[in-house]
C-alpha cells in the first residue's frame, strides 16, 4: 500500500507568543517575568511603559477583571482627554495629588481598557 505525502508550505509566519499585558503578538525580544503565582512574557513596548510593579498590579487587575490593556481602545469613541475628564470627575475637586497606588482598583481597570497607562491617568488628573 502507498501513502500519498504532500509537502506543506507554510505561507505566513505565526508566532504563538503574546504579551501578557496587551496581548499583541510578540516577534523578536520579549523578557519573562514572575507575575503572582505564574510567570508572564512582556512585550518591549509594555516593557518599557510600565515598571515591574505597575506589571504585576495591571496583570492582576487584568487576571481578576478581565481584559487587556487598550482593548478598548479601537471601540471607544471617546478621545482620551474625555475617558480622562470622566475619570476625575469620579474624584472629589480637593484631591489633586493622588498617587498611582491610591487609584480606584475600578477607575485603574477602565483606563487600562482604553489604553491608558498609570503615569497618564496621574499626570491628567
Amino acid at each position: 500500500m502507498m501513502i500519498n505525502q504532500q509537502e506543506i508550505e507554510i505561507k505566513e509566519n505565526r508566532s504563538f507568543v503574546t504579551c501578557s499585558i496587551c496581548k499583541q503578538e510578540i516577534v523578536g525580544k520579549h523578557r519573562f517575568i514572575e507575575l503572582a503565582m505564574n510567570y508572564g512574557v512582556i512585550c518591549p513596548e509594555c516593557d518599557n511603559k510600565f515598571n515591574d510593579d505597575e506589571i504585576e498590579l495591571i496583570s492582576n487587575l487584568f487576571t481578576a477583571y478581565g481584559g487587556y490593556f487598550g482593548s478598548r481602545k479601537d471601540i471607544s469613541e471617546n478621545s482620551t482627554h474625555q475617558i480622562m475628564k470622566k475619570l476625575s470627575n469620579l474624584y472629589k475637586a480637593n484631591e489633586k495629588n493622588i498617587e498611582v497606588n491610591a487609584l480606584d482598583i475600578k477607575v485603574l481597570h477602565q483606563a487600562l481598557l482604553h489604553g491608558i497607562s498609570p503615569r497618564q491617568i496621574v499626570q491628567g488628573l
